[in-house]
């Protein structure tokens, strides 16, 4: 795990899917996000998207949760439309697809084990995030 915007301890620590949260967390805080995006921000993201799936279908592949699946299929299905080569406002809008179904896969995890849902917000501030913008765009 890479070393987010803030020092100190790190926010994660003891809670469950700790690498899949934070993965999730890099990318929802991540530069391809803002405004000043360049493309090769977007390609930086899609990879780090990619991996984030594959490690979501390690992981789900050790549980029986239907929900996951699909919310895993449909993540990877909006992270293909798009393609690591395409550019410009409709690779934003998948790869915000594709990631808001690997935030709802690993709730799917979570509530499965019957703990509380993640919310990126309570660890924004590792991440010196004031906001994340296009969240109301779409």
């Amino acid at each position: 795990m890479t070393t987010p915007a803030k020092g100190g301890v790190c926010p994660y620590k003891g809670v469950a899917y700790v690498e899949l949260r934070a993965g999730h967390d890099q990318l929802y805080f991540g530069r391809w996000r803002r405004n000043d995006a360049t493309s090769i921000d977007l390609r930086k993201a899609y990879r780090q998207l990619e991996r984030l799936l594959h490690e979501l279908a390690a992981a789900i592949d050790k549980e029986d949760i239907p929900a996951a699946r699909l919310d895993l299929e449909k993540a990877f299905e909006a992270l293909h439309t798009a393609g690591p080569d395409e550019e410009g406002p409709e690779l934003l809008r998948y790869l915000d697809h594709a990631l808001s179904y690997a935030h709802r896969v690993i709730g799917d995890l979570l509530h499965e084990k019957g703990l509380p849902p993640h919310s990126p917000g309570d660890f924004a501030e590792w991440y010196d995030a004031g906001e994340v913008p296009f969240r109301e765009d779409w």
